[in-house]
Formats: structure tokens, C-alpha cells, sequence
């Protein structure tokens, strides 16, 4: 039994190794696409070599969790294809090793990558990627002053804005403006609870003012009022968080606040589910890549591997963002559209272990 324990940690470091040197790959070939986007605009409105190495930086987080269910799928097919090729899986199951065993001990290191991923796509990534919108090569640099977990600061000649919140469909909670006097000395403070960007101009609402005087504070509040000027689309368009890039809890808050307002909430719907669902792809198309290793292979046998599991991730991807957008588009579920690929990938699994007599 000890050996036998020894060799699952044989096949999960290996596993484990072949997975990281895969995400390397691929994360620099992102990253690279990106670079060269982003290289372009140096010099343009403030933006330098600098800001893309930043930017490059603070997208880590986002992409070790976009990339990580094809990481697992390249990672297990060269990773357990390079042991099989050296004929060690068979040697392992000649010494009481079964199939079903070395599959548990794949997604045994499978289960902790995706947890990894899932924590940091949850807690650091939307953070960073807060950021990296906030130094993007179209925004205005000059106006913004700091983007932290306490929301977007921005001013507007004599006035300081703070929004907590922002998304995509410009829409705004939890905003508060400070006004200055010509002295820079707080003159009001206005809260709005949402502010909403409706043709030229912004309605807020659940409003308060505090006007400070010589005599003291004067306090107003008013359930609507429509403002002129705030924060400008172009700059809105900018610094919003798209729904893919929200944590779970955020757009399950928010998509509450949709529904109870009669708003569609269907792409936020979309994104909340895929919160789970592309984690969850990473384990199915790893129990896809295990089949597909114990065939025999004769010629080019890690490089077939290769164009399998790049073919794989394409369609994969292909028919995600088919149904994303079906489901946005058409009304199909959000549900539906976010774990329907993820069944397809499993079924297609099943019937290869069933075929090599696995179940």
C-alpha cells in the first residue's frame, strides 16, 4: 500500500508539472498578444512602458483563472502521454496500479488547481483587474486618482467623486460626491444610492445632500434627481467592471437589485453561473484527456496529443461563447448556457470510458 501511495504522488507531480508548464505556455502567448496591442499605444495620453509592464502584472490573477481548464487539459495529455510513452503507465498497472487509481490520483491534482483558481478569481482578480481597467490605454490617466477596495475616486474640477461600485450598463451604487469651494475648503456632500446614465443625462436616486455653513449642516434628501454632469461616458466606459470579471457574491447582489427593479439581468445571470461552470470545466476536460492517453499512438504521439488538446480547448471555447451569447440574445437560460458545454464535455467522457470498458 505504500508503494502504491508513492506512485500516486509519482503521477500527480507529474501531472502537476506538465499542468504548470502549460499555463507558462500559454500565458505568455497571451500575454505576448496582448504586449503587442498594448505597445502601440506608448506615448499616447500619458501611457507608457510603465503602465503596459503594470498592466501585464496585475492581469496574472485573471488569467491563471481563464487559462487553468486548458492548462489541465494540455497538462494531463503531455503529462501522462510522456509516462506512457516511456511505457510507465503500463508498468504502474503491472505492479497493481489500476486505471480508475491513476485517474483519481489526476484529478486529485486537478481538484487543487481548480480550487486554487477559484479562490484567486474570487478574491485577487477582480481587484487587479479593477486596475488594470483604470490604466487602460484609452482612459483618461489624469483623472483618475486611485482605485482601491473602496471603490473608483475620481475629481471633476471642484468636485471629488467616490463610487463604489460600477458596471457595465452604466449603472452605479453607492455614490458620493464632495464639493469644494473655491478656498478647497467641503462645502456639500451629496449620496446617491444608484445613479443611472439615461440619454445626456445622470438619474440618480435615494438621494441626500449635507450643505455645510457658517451655521451648520443642512441636511435635504430627495427619492430622484437627474444631474447634468457626473462622470463622463467616456470615462464610465473605461473603468466599469464587466460581469466577467465580478466575483460571484457581487453579481448575485446585483442581479437581485436587477430583478427587484424589473431590469434584465440575463448577462449577469451568464456570469455568475460561469463563475462555476469554467472552473468546473477544467475537471471535465481533464476526465476527457485520461482516454485518450492509454490509446496506442505510434508516430508524432506527443505532438497528436498537442493538436487534440488545443482542438479541444477551441471547441470548447467555440461552443461556450455560442451559447453565452444565445442565452443572452434569445432568452435562453443563463444556467443552460453556462453548464451545458460543461455536460457535453462529461458525456463525451463517459462514452470513451465506457468504450475502453473503464465503467
Amino acid at each position: 500500500m505504500k508503494l502504491v501511495r508513492q506512485y500516486d504522488g509519482y503521477l500527480a507531480r507529474t501531472v502537476l508539472v506538465s499542468t504548470l508548464l502549460a499555463f507558462g505556455v500559454l500565458f505568455a502567448v497571451d500575454s505576448t498578444i496582448d504586449l503587442i496591442n498594448d505597445l502601440e499605444s506608448i506615448g499616447k495620453r500619458g501611457f507608457g512602458v510603465r503602465h503596459v509592464l503594470l498592466m501585464l502584472l496585475l492581469g496574472m490573477p485573471q488569467r491563471l483563472y481563464d487559462l487553468m481548464p486548458a492548462s489541465l487539459l494540455l497538462g494531463t495529455l503531455l503529462g501522462l502521454g510522456h509516462l506512457a510513452a516511456r511505457n510507465e503507465l503500463e508498468a504502474l498497472r503491472s505492479v497493481g496500479v489500476g486505471r480508475l487509481r491513476i485517474l483519481g490520483s489526476v484529478l486529485a491534482v486537478g481538484t487543487v488547481l481548480v480550487a486554487f483558481s477559484m479562490l484567486v478569481g474570487e478574491t485577487i482578480a477582480p481587484t487587479t483587474e479593477g486596475y488594470v481597467r483604470s490604466l487602460n490605454k484609452t482612459s483618461d490617466l489624469h483623472k483618475i486618482s486611485i482605485r482601491s477596495r473602496h471603490g473608483l475616486w475620481t475629481r471633476d474640477r471642484h468636485r471629488f467623486i467616490n463610487v463604489k461600485q460600477i458596471f457595465t450598463d452604466y449603472r452605479m451604487t453607492d455614490v458620493w460626491v464632495y464639493e469644494m469651494d473655491a478656498e478647497q475648503r467641503l462645502k456639500r456632500v451629496s449620496f446617491a444610492k444608484t445613479a443611472v446614465y439615461e440619454g445626456d443625462a445622470w438619474r440618480l436616486s435615494q438621494v441626500r445632500h449635507s450643505l455645510i455653513t457658517e451655521h451648520g449642516v443642512q441636511v435635504s434628501a430627495s427619492e430622484e434627481e437627474s444631474w447634468a454632469q457626473l462622470i463622463t461616458p467616456e470615462l464610465f466606459n473605461v473603468v466599469t467592471v464587466k460581469p466577467e470579471h465580478m466575483a460571484a457574491a457581487k453579481l448575485g447582489t446585483y442581479i437581485d437589485y436587477l430583478e427587484q427593479n424589473g431590469l434584465n439581468s440575463q448577462r449577469y445571470q451568464l456570469a455568475f453561473y460561469n463563475r462555476f461552470a469554467v472552473p468546473l470545466s477544467g475537471l471535465a476536460m481533464l476526465l476527457l484527456a485520461v482516454p485518450f492517453v492509454f490509446r496506442p499512438v505510434r508516430s508524432g504521439g506527443q505532438g497528436q496529443r498537442i493538436a487534440l488538446g488545443i482542438g479541444i480547448a477551441v471547441v470548447y471555447n467555440l461552443l461556450s461563447r455560442m451559447l453565452g451569447n444565445a442565452s443572452v440574445v434569445y432568452g435562453v437560460p443563463a444556467f443552460l448556457g453556462a453548464f451545458f458545454p460543461v455536460a457535453l464535455v462529461l458525456v463525451i467522457a463517459y462514452i470513451a470510458y465506457r468504450k475502453m470498458a473503464w465503467i
